[in-house]
């Protein structure tokens, strides 16, 4: 058995036998059950606020919901615990989607005062009312004993240390529900939600379905707190269930770490380890809110990664210094050596050169790790949507290996670079009216108020074009973008992908049907990596539900490696190799640019839409570029809508141009026809064609 794995059991069977342990006191108990209610209360606020984006004020709430719930049903029903956990699960995931519902259109503060406001509200009105608490103003519930006393098995939950391997197994199941979640389509929707909304609809993800459900398991999950609370003490107040309560465990959250799942349990063993502290020392009664405070401070100026941030700076601080170590060792060794020695022969390092080192050794991340869970919940979609809408055809790009892209047809030895093939084999039907239509857009008018952004503009994309949307700045072209996309809703006009009226479809519908984008400010996702942003784009294809994702489900896990091994093929396919395994955050903008792009591309999307994909690159950048697109489009045969200010570049690749002026299509034509027409050249330099060099255009 490995060093690793003994430890792991070692360290359980100690946590397992805590309570039983000879110096363990009751109160030490009390607090470590605690510590776990608290876990899991911080870890549903791990999913909403740290991985979605969605800050709640009213958690403290949702516990106090479930701990209620719970006393209806063993009082009224006779349904003790744990038959009756699924029913509060549910009714406080319930709860909490309805509060999800009606924080739909706000974010940011608002949220935050939203679910404030009715935390508050549950305060002063829900928990008063004796219908949920009863009428003593508390509400109390029988201990049952699981089986017969003094027989095998028998659970008595009064005994604190019997509840604790309770609290300590659901946390377990709750950390591994979460941990599923994450390396899931799931999570990593909620990811691309948070880093960019915008992005995350254009690649097919449901905002509404997202949010909802966001906010369903990170009630349910504090439901379930609230229904080891109740058990646990067998009494729940009011009081217990302030809406200032709600704000304990957001600090929670903070001192560990916003999306941090272990900084969550460290901290709420901290905060649980505290209240042990204070009982224990008198002097330091009344000081434990300053103390919380001061944490709080703590990590929010000094530390703002938590707790949880803490283990990752450890192993890189080891890392360093063991690298060091053994740098110093290696030369120490090799200085020592003497022409005899093994290894000297040829090489001084010949001998510690067979084997990497730990940090050279590639770890393929979560490839062969188990998935998702059961599609039954795709039975109750259309309860989270927005509306339902039939969902159209969708269109798949089908993406080449690299190393089968060379003329003979035979794999390469190694993978060519996409710069070494060749494109000359392409050649487009000379009749664009041979071509089949991709895009239609007819008569669109985009108004805002009063102000007309793009009126009565056309323009049509057919199959394997390239084709360019260019005009000087404000002149519309975004604005008719979004119009296609569906971020815009057009005053007027329609819009035909792949033959289907997709006017009134929302913008995942249509990236559904296969119409991918890159944005004139790009849109990654900063708290994922290179491979990860990418995996966000194979959503649409991913037909598992989210009870798959939490239960990882073998047939999860036959999609999560699809969509690993689809992300691999573009990764190679456009020569990311090198940065896979880094964060977007602080990547040069060239490559920022071929990661958006390469994201677009694992949607598989027939029809592309770029918005001013070289802006901010230099000369070069922009020429390697712009081969890139060539190449991509020789290779699989995609369709691309570009707008691009940098005529020499959009001129150079592009079949067709269409030129938009103060909202209206100013021309439209060949490129060589476009860069010779008067009112374009005007358009774009304010003098007329006479007064310019005939090549003017070209390197405007």
């Amino acid at each position: 058995m490995k060093p690793r794995t003994v430890a792991v059991a070692a360290g359980f069977v100690l946590v397992v036998a805590f309570p039983w342990l000879p110096f363990v006191e009751p109160s030490q108990v009390i607090n470590a059950n605690l510590a776990g209610e608290y876990a899991i209360v911080a870890i549903s606020l791990v999913i909403l606020t740290g991985w979605v984006g969605q800050i709640s004020l009213a958690h403290g709430a949702f516990v106090g919901i479930g701990a209620f719930t719970t006393g209806i049903l063993a009082r009224n029903f006779g349904i003790p615990f744990p038959a009756n956990l699924p029913i509060v699960m549910v009714v406080s995931a319930g709860v909490a989607a309805l509060l999800g519902v009606i924080a739909l259109r706000v974010r940011g503060l608002y949220l935050a005062v939203a679910t404030l406001i009715f935390a508050w509200m549950a305060d002063a009105w829900l928990f008063t009312s004796t219908w949920l608490v009863g009428s003593g103003g508390a509400s109390s519930i029988q201990n049952k004993v699981i089986g017969r006393e003094a027989a095998i098995p028998s659970f008595d939950f009064s005994n604190k240390r019997t509840f604790y391997l309770v609290v300590l197994a659901t946390l377990i199941a709750t950390v591994s529900i979460a941990r599923n979640l994450r390396e899931s389509k799931t999570g990593r929707a909620f990811f691309a939600v948070r880093g960019s909304e915008m992005a995350a609809v254009s690649l097919g993800i449901d905002l509404t379905r997202y949010k909802l459900l966001a906010f369903a398991l990170s009630g349910g999950l504090a439901g379930v707190a609230g229904n080891l609370l109740m058990t646990d003490l067998r009494t729940a107040t009011p009081v217990a269930f302030q809406f200032t309560v709600s704000l304990f465990y957001l600090s929670i959250v903070v001192v560990g770490g916003l999306t941090s799942v272990g900084g969550a349990i460290a901290a709420s063993v901290l905060f649980a380890g505290l209240n042990e502290v204070f009982f224990r020392v008198t002097a330091l009664n009344g000081w434990l809110d300053f103390v919380t405070v001061g944490l709080l401070l703590l990590v929010l100026l000094v530390y703002p990664g938590g707790l949880g941030a803490l283990g990752a700076a450890a192993r890189d601080q080891i890392g360093r210094l063991s690298g060091g170590v053994s740098e110093r060792v290696r030369a120490w060794r090799t200085s020592r050596r003497t022409p005899g020695d093994v290894g000297d022969e040829g090489d001084s390092t010949q001998a510690t050169s067979g084997a990497p080192e730990l940090a050279e050794i590639e770890v393929e991340p979560l490839a062969e790790e188990p998935g998702d869970g059961l599609g039954v919940f795709s039975r109750f979609r259309t309860l989270i949507q927005d509306r339902r809408v039939r969902q159209p055809e969708r269109r798949v790009l089908e993406l080449p290996d690299l190393e089968t892209l060379g003329t003979s047809g035979i794999p390469e030895p190694e993978p060519l670079d996409w710069r070494e093939i060749s494109i000359d084999h392409f050649k487009l039907p000379k009749s664009r009216a041979a071509r089949e239509p991709v895009l239609n857009a007819e008569h669109i008018t985009v108004q805002f108020g009063g102000l007309t952004a793009v009126d009565d503009v056309s323009l049509e994309v057919r199959e394997h074009e390239i084709v360019g949307l260019i005009g000087p700045n404000g002149a519309g072209k975004t604005t008719m973008f979004n119009a296609i996309a569906g971020l815009n809703e057009p005053t007027s006009g329609r819009v035909q992908i792949f033959g289907t009226d997709a006017t009134e479809l929302p913008v995942h519908r249509r990236a559904q049907m296969g119409v991918g984008r890159t944005f004139q400010l790009i849109q990654l996702f900063p708290q994922l990596t290179v491979f990860e942003n990418l995996l966000v784009a194979t959503h649409g294809h991913n037909p598992t539900g989210v009870l798959r994702h939490l239960l990882m489900t073998p047939a999860a896990v036959d999609e999560e490696r699809a969509s690993r091994l689809l992300v691999h093929k573009v990764i190679e396919l456009v020569g990311l190799e090198e940065i896979s395994d880094q964060s977007v955050t602080g990547l040069p903008f060239g490559l920022l640019r071929q990661v958006e792009l390469a994201r677009a591309l694992v949607t598989q999307s027939p029809l592309l839409m770029l918005d001013e994909p070289a802006s901010g690159l230099d000369n070069a950048e922009t020429d390697e570029f712009a081969h890139l697109l060539r190449f991509l489009r020789a290779e699989t045969g995609v369709t691309i809508l570009l707008i691009e200010h940098d005529v020499r570049m959009v001129t150079s690749i592009s079949d067709y141009i269409y030129v938009i002026n103060r909202g209206q299509l100013l021309a439209e034509g060949q490129p060589a026809s476009i860069q010779r027409n008067p009112t374009v050249v005007a358009a774009y330099l304010g003098q007329s064609l006479d007064s310019q060099p005939k090549a003017a255009l070209a390197h405007a």
